[in-house]
């Protein structure tokens, strides 16, 4: 047997060993635990003194923004013109502010200024990085530089949801230096696991500037490892260090008051949250219904709630039966049930394209569900009317007399198809009317850059809304999901381009199925 050349047993040890250490890293930063770099950060920790800020008077609310201007637009905006509309409530507590601290490249918008008692530049001090790094590196400045004698730090992802979580918050700290909500479920070890950053209350204090400084000087130093890539790894060791060799004391904040995915079973206002972490991602019951009718654009609206994390959707064959029974029998019930499961989330296209149409679905859904959004995607009716006929005379001529029951169209003829169109698009918008801030109008022309800003914010999903990207529509006139699970019989792209070339209102269709060229002629006025 040949021997085996050095250089391969050094490439079997390096191999082997990144992928020990990237099991370790997926398991550290799974269950928060304490890992090498953790200490290694620990042990170099040492000689901080806290910042100058020696702490204001009363109470506060502090909130930090930093990165791209959009940050504003998406997140920043809405989060304080909510805090707004909490302080003007009888329950807010007297003599409690609200400031903001921002990078010092940023510049505030006003209307999102005057939401603020002030608005507070970060120091040089701040060091330069990449994004994410800055991020964090700003949010901890702004807790080391609060002007109140007890501070409540929020992210921007994190919801206040009634006007005294403020004074419960202060409740739970009590006679406590710092307030931290555990970040995993059955949470024990309070000095090698993590805590939840996204809700910090503290006073201030000696020990709790000390503990700020190490959190910093944690990150700093965590910077250049893959735990770096959160500011939860830093506080970890910045929280061990300053309990064990300086006494801090530690209150927890519980997880039915601050709501998580990792730790509380409902994460919405209305189950009782004082604060609810992303409630547009993780509140089962915030779901998104896009109720526009077909070839409106339903199949991007459901890539695009994918890419937002906004789901999961419904079984197929949930769907399907759902369908069969509003077309069939006019029952919305399958429909209500299957939005009901927690398990669902986003839903588009069949049944819910019929909501406006049949069985009386948007009524039954938006009374069921009350704390559900809706999309109407839309075209320009010309526009549809040609996607729809192309759509069914060449590819889908077995679903005629379906689509015009979904619809409610009585034939299919142009002139009954776009009244059908206008009149469902006109019953969705009147019903919202009394509640506009359920429905969000969506024109998906295409060639258009996609809406994203608008999607994004009416969902609550700032945080991870893209800029450019545009979503997958896999069910397009020329490339849909019929030609990719029945290529055998489907009619290719250059066959259906000229089926769509030859078609008028008014003639007769050329149809293409694979190599059995057969022709079939259909009247359009919805003989077959």
């Amino acid at each position: 047997m040949k021997k085996k050349s050095w250089w391969w047993w050094w490439l079997c040890v390096g191999v082997f060993g990144a992928a020990r250490d990237d099991e370790t890293y997926r398991r550290a930063r799974k269950d928060g635990f304490w890992d090498s770099d953790c200490e290694w950060a620990y042990q170099r920790l040492g000689g901080e003194t806290g910042a100058a800020v020696t702490g204001g008077s009363g109470d506060g609310v502090v909130f930090s923004a930093a990165g791209l201007p959009e940050f504003f637009e998406r997140e920043v905006a809405p989060a304080a013109k909510r805090v707004r509309a909490l302080r003007r409530d009888p329950l807010w507590p007297a003599g409690t502010r609200v400031a903001l601290f921002v990078e010092s490249r940023l510049r505030v918008p006003r209307d999102v200024s005057e939401c603020f008692d002030s608005v507070v530049t970060a120091p040089a001090v701040v060091p330069k990085g990449p994004l994410a790094f800055r991020v964090k590196a700003v949010k901890i400045a702004a807790m080391e530089r609060s002007p109140f004698e007890r501070t409540v730090y929020l992210d921007f992802d994190s919801v206040p949801c009634r006007p005294s979580f403020v004074t419960e918050l202060m409740v739970t700290l009590g006679a406590a230096d710092v307030a931290l909500a555990d970040n995993y479920r059955g949470q024990t070890d309070d000095l090698r696991r993590e805590h939840a950053s996204g809700c910090v209350v503290f006073r201030s204090s000696a020990t709790t500037r000390l503990l700020l400084a190490r959190y910093a000087a944690a990150h700093r130093l965590l910077r250049g490892t893959r735990r770096g890539r959160r500011d939860q790894p830093a506080l970890m060791v910045a929280l061990r260090k300053t309990v064990l060799d300086d006494g801090l004391r530690l209150a927890h904040i519980s997880p039915s008051f601050f709501c998580r995915k990792n730790t509380s079973r409902a994460v919405s206002c209305d189950a009782g949250c004082g604060v609810a972490h992303k409630p547009a991602r993780y509140d089962a019951a915030a779901k998104v219904f896009g109720v526009g009718f077909k070839k409106t654009g339903t199949t991007s609206l459901a890539a695009a709630l994918r890419e937002l994390k906004i789901g999961p959707e419904p079984s197929h064959a949930g769907l399907v039966a759902a369908t069969k029974a509003l077309l069939d029998r006019d029952d919305a019930r399958p429909a209500i049930t299957l939005a009901a499961s927690d398990e669902a989330r986003a839903f588009a296209d069949a049944p819910w394209c019929m909501a406006a149409s049949r069985g009386g679905l948007l009524e039954a859904l938006a009374a069921a569900f009350p704390r559900a959004k809706f999309v109407l995607t839309r075209r320009d009716p010309l526009a549809w009317w040609t996607s729809t006929r192309n759509w069914l005379a060449c590819l889908k001529p077995f679903n005629l007399r379906r689509y015009a029951g979904m619809l409610g169209a009585s034939n299919f003829t142009k002139t009954e198809f776009l009244r059908a169109y206008r009149a469902y698009n006109s019953r969705v918008i009147d019903f919202f009317k009394p509640a506009p801030h359920r429905l969000l109008v969506l024109d998906l022309a295409q060639k258009r850059p996609f809406p994203w800003a608008r999607l994004c914010a009416f969902v609550e999903a700032w945080g991870a809304c893209p800029t450019d990207a545009h979503p997958n529509a896999a069910n397009s006139y020329l490339r849909n999901e019929f030609t990719a699970r029945h290529p055998e019989i489907a009619p290719g792209p250059d066959d259906l381009a000229k089926c769509a070339d030859s078609l008028t209102d008014d003639d007769a269709v050329l149809l293409l199925r694979g190599e059995v060229k057969k022709k079939t002629r259909f009247s359009l006025s919805g003989e077959v």
